[in-house]
């Protein structure tokens, strides 16, 4: 049997009667294995809830799903202009569910391959000028990081942690999922292989600026105390009574940061986790670095995200607005 026949028969099983079951089985495991947080999980179920009514209304005989059904449904949610239904970020939501379920189908060998991982989401009018989230001043950056008592052991495992964020510009899923392996030498650089977002393997790295390489070895030393301290096991692991030498969750990173946030003085809704990546490329990019080598440090897909940074950096750095001038004549 061919790929393609294969795709047909084995995607054809997994229609409408199956999709509940699925649907339950694989957020199970995005709460589980991916630990993600709870609004998340449910942004999936919505998600995944519209493209089964789309399918119901669109696809009622269970035919194939393919790219271009996944296509059509991405374009049928917005519309034409002038007749737009949903906004863009609510379509590009929903379109992320449908590829995290779909590609979750492959890793368990339901499929042989995902028909919506080609289907690229709708882009934002305003997409190079805006973030979500603040990036933090570099005092802000210094003060938090200057709230890491080394003497203890959670302050020598924060430290690292904040400085892989800060000066690396790591995701919080590649902290969280990052191994003791992980850190090796590339030439005579340390470094950090990475799982990419949307990635099922660590296929990129980060490289640690020479003068921040400390904090990193100081936790590797005092992480050794733990039972599994081999390559396999997690970086970074809880300190808590509880769960004491198990991986470290999301929410305990997240928990970790605005401890210190708040201990540093920073505040803000728009101050999250995250901010701690955005001021890394930020400060890059002000540092001199190039449109690609910012790129490279980011694990940035397209390289469109990257301009964006560089647009909004430039914007705020060096306005056209302080060439206005009213001379008197």
């Amino acid at each position: 049997m061919d790929t393609q026949t294969a795709l047909t028969t084995r995607t054809t099983a997994l229609q409408l009667a199956d999709l509940g079951a699925l649907v339950a089985e694989w957020l199970a495991y995005e709460r589980t294995f991916n630990q993600a947080a709870p609004a998340t999980v449910d942004t999936y179920a919505k998600g995944l809830q519209a493209f089964a009514a789309w399918l119901q209304e669109n696809n009622p005989d269970g035919g194939t799903v393919t790219a271009s059904t996944v296509v059509t449904f991405r374009n049928d949610l917005h519309g034409p202009e002038g007749a737009r239904r949903y906004s863009v970020a609510t379509v590009n939501a929903r379109l992320v569910a449908v590829r995290r379920f779909y590609a979750f189908l492959v890793n368990t060998d339901r499929i042989p391959f995902s028909p919506a991982a080609t289907v690229k989401g709708l882009k934002r009018a305003n997409s190079r000028t805006s973030h979500k989230r603040d990036a933090l001043t570099n005092g802000e950056v210094l003060g938090v990081l200057d709230t890491c008592d080394t003497g203890t052991l959670a302050g020598t495992r924060d430290l690292a942690m904040l400085t892989l964020f800060a000066f690396c510009g790591v995701r919080t899923i590649e902290l969280q999922r990052a191994d003791v392996g992980d850190l090796r030498t590339r030439g005579d650089r340390l470094t950090l292989d990475v799982q990419g977002k949307g990635h099922t393997e660590k296929d990129a790295f980060v490289v640690l600026p020479r003068d921040q390489e400390a904090p990193v070895r100081a936790w590797l030393t005092q992480r050794r105390a733990f039972a599994k301290h081999g390559k396999a096991a997690p970086l970074f692991v809880s300190l808590s009574r509880r769960n004491r030498g198990q991986r470290l969750s999301l929410r305990g990173i997240r928990g970790m940061v605005k401890d210190h946030y708040h201990e540093a003085g920073v505040v803000g809704d728009a101050k999250t986790t995250h901010s701690l990546r955005h001021s890394a490329i930020t400060s890059a990019i002000r540092g001199g670095a190039s449109p690609m080598q910012v790129q490279a440090m980011a694990r940035h897909s397209s390289f469109d995200t990257t301009l964006g940074y560089f647009h909004e950096t430039g914007r705020v750095d060096n306005p056209a607005e302080d060439a206005i001038a009213y001379d008197a004549a």
